[in-house]
């Protein structure tokens, strides 16, 4: 059918056909389609809030969002970093049970070596043979200390949870970071307590907030301060516009 005889249906499509048909247009890079489309598209007049007050609860929308799009990256890290804290001491074990197993093998083939050097028969005492029952004064008393100074020396050589302690700290501060510079654009640009904001948009993120709060409690650490004043830059910016985009639509109404 040539073009000529599509001139009629444009003005027949219903809006999800319409809408169907320009996402595809343009996907294809069929610019003259898209623009006979949203040209041939009917007009509508409509009565609405006005734009003053709707634009602003549109760009605090998207900005609350943005903002906990950038937190929950990091709040999703610490907890990832929860999880390998508490399965560090379990996969210790097999490690430790490998080590003290290393240690007993190179104690026995020791004292089986010295025993034989000095000319004695059989097994040395401590190291009789499954045939045979071992009596506990025979065996070297010191092999308990040994192991317990081993365990020791395995625990200081472990560098996984002082890493994972200097991780969470890096990553709950930069965490920080987003909210304070949100926190003082919530209350300073928009004079609302930011954990309403996230009430009424996200509030599954207020728990995270609140956990975020208790890990600075416990390390103790400030934002850095240039990264705080650059986020909070860009928050201001796009408020900035958004003020000046609902006067500019509220003067020519």
């Amino acid at each position: 059918m040539k073009r000529k005889g599509l001139d009629g249906l444009y003005d027949r499509f219903t809006p999800e056909e319409r809408f169907r048909l320009d996402m595809e247009a343009r996907a294809r890079g069929d610019e003259q389609e898209s623009r006979r489309l949203v040209e041939r598209c009917p007009r509508r007049t409509y009565v609405l809030n006005d734009w003053a007050f709707s634009y602003r609860w549109q760009t605090v929308f998207k900005l609350t969002h943005a903002v906990c799009s950038d937190l929950s990256q990091h709040l999703s890290d610490l907890r990832m970093i929860d999880y390998l804290s508490e399965v560090v001491p379990h996969v210790r074990i097999p490690y430790r049970l490998e080590a003290e197993g290393a240690y007993l093998s190179g104690h026995e083939a020791g004292s089986r070596y010295a025993w034989r050097r000095a000319g004695m028969e059989g097994d040395p005492p401590g190291w009789e043979t499954p045939e045979e029952e071992a009596k506990d004064e025979d065996f070297d008393p010191a092999v308990k200390g040994e192991l317990e100074a081993l365990d020791a020396r395995l625990q200081e050589a472990d560098i996984l949870p002082a890493l994972l302690d200097r991780m969470e700290q890096e990553v709950a501060q930069e965490a920080w970071a987003i909210w304070e510079a949100f926190a003082t654009f919530s209350k300073s640009s928009l004079n609302i307590e930011p954990e309403n904001l996230l009430k009424v948009h996200v509030e599954p993120v207020l728990a995270g907030v609140e956990d975020l709060k208790r890990r600075r409690e416990v390390f103790g650490f400030d934002a850095d301060k240039n990264q705080i004043a650059e986020y909070e830059q860009m928050l201001a910016e796009a408020w900035g516009h958004c003020l000046q985009e609902a006067r500019r639509i509220s003067k020519s109404s």
